[in-house]
């Protein structure tokens, strides 16, 4: 196990440090973030010697931590500066009321395209389990080795088998501009700095819910409102917003609830008028068959935007613009236990219809 540097304001930072550096020092790590414990010699060589034995360091982003790094002689610019310049795996940890400054001194700048974990103090076990994912892998590549700061970032979650999840990701072949990320649970949302991803997709189709706790459940629906009304763009599958799973919120945003349903093996999409006098998804036919297995439904409000509906008006796929950011909702059926053949497969259209949603312009 590498060794781990904590840097963190001292103002609101030092109590999360402490708390950090007991949880990692429990689970088998060597943590330093104690400062005052440097007793003998100069600061700054025995601050840069300990973290040149650092493999990682965690940045505690307090509210307002990052103001005074205006100043050259700062010491927290310091320490961020070193280890963006030495390339150690930083990990910036964003604590309630947290803003990013308009404006960074140029050596830090690029901390703002780090991967960061979000604290949540109720949900500390799943904030722990996200900082113990990314030491085991760099959370960022600097662009002289990678592209990856230029792509836009995408997380991605499913209630069916990864290896489906994964064939989907690779007919998108969107590799050369966006990073997509899968999650293992919708639970890492409330540990995740959300303002930064681009897009989050959400495909259920079991009428699988988010957690089983209800508080949970509002929470993870809180977080996903609150970042489409800041500018994101959020795409769900049907069962997100059907009535079972309990999503009211989402329900709310998508200006939608899926109340009802009825077997039908092949549904027919057509593009609506709107869609194609506003030439959305134009890189799809106007009339295409998949495979969902079920046809599902809801009245919509009257803002929502329909882009394909069946032949007898039944919306299939529709946006809805939400303070900054947009909800895109994608028809998807369910066929027994495993995902329908439009997704299982996937089809083509299905492929076709995620990959445009992923780059809607709103």
């Amino acid at each position: 196990m590498g060794k781990i540097f904590i840097s963190y304001r001292r103002k609101h930072g030092d109590a999360v440090a402490f708390l950090l550096h007991e949880k990692l020092t429990n689970l088998g790590y060597k943590a330093f973030y104690d400062v005052d414990s440097i007793n003998n010699g100069r600061f700054d060589e025995k601050i840069f010697e300990i973290m040149d034995s650092c493999d990682n360091v965690i940045v505690v982003l307090s509210p307002d931590a990052l103001d005074r790094c205006i100043n050259e002689d700062d010491w927290l610019r310091k320490e961020i500066a070193y280890a963006i310049e030495n390339k150690k795996n930083i990990i910036p940890l964003v604590m309630d009321g947290f803003e990013w400054p308009s404006s960074l001194p140029d050596d830090i700048d690029s901390l703002r395209y780090y991967n960061a974990v979000t604290l949540s103090f109720a949900f500390f076990d799943s904030v722990m389990n996200n900082i113990i994912g990314y030491l085991e892998k760099k959370t960022h590549e600097t662009p002289e080795t990678s592209n990856e700061q230029s792509r836009r970032h995408v997380l991605m979650w499913a209630d069916f088998s990864n290896v489906v999840l994964d064939k989907i990701i690779k007919r998108l072949g969107m590799d050369d501009t966006h990073l997509i990320e899968e999650l293992d649970d919708p639970l890492e949302l409330l540990s995740r700095n959300l303002r930064s991803i681009d897009t989050i997709v959400l495909m259920v189709t079991d009428c699988t819910k988010f957690s089983n706790n209800p508080q949970v459940v509002t929470r993870i629906n809180e977080a996903l409102v609150d970042y489409v009304r800041s500018g994101g763009r959020l795409v769900c599958t049907h069962d997100i917003i059907y009535r079972r799973t309990r999503n009211l919120l989402l329900q709310e945003m998508y200006g939608c609830q899926i109340a009802y349903f009825a077997q039908a093996q092949s549904i027919t999409y057509c593009k609506t008028e709107d869609c194609l006098y506003n030439n959305v998804y134009s890189e799809l036919p106007e009339r295409f068959d998949l495979e969902d297995c079920e046809l599902c439904w809801g009245d919509v409000a009257y803002d929502v935007d329909i882009h394909y509906q069946t032949e007898d008006n039944v919306p299939l796929v529709f946006s809805r613009e939400y303070g900054k950011g947009v909800c895109i909702y994608l028809h998807s059926g369910d066929y027994k236990f495993n995902p329908p053949p439009s997704i299982g497969k996937p089809q083509s259209h299905f492929v076709g219809l995620l990959r445009e949603s992923i780059k809607f312009a709103y």
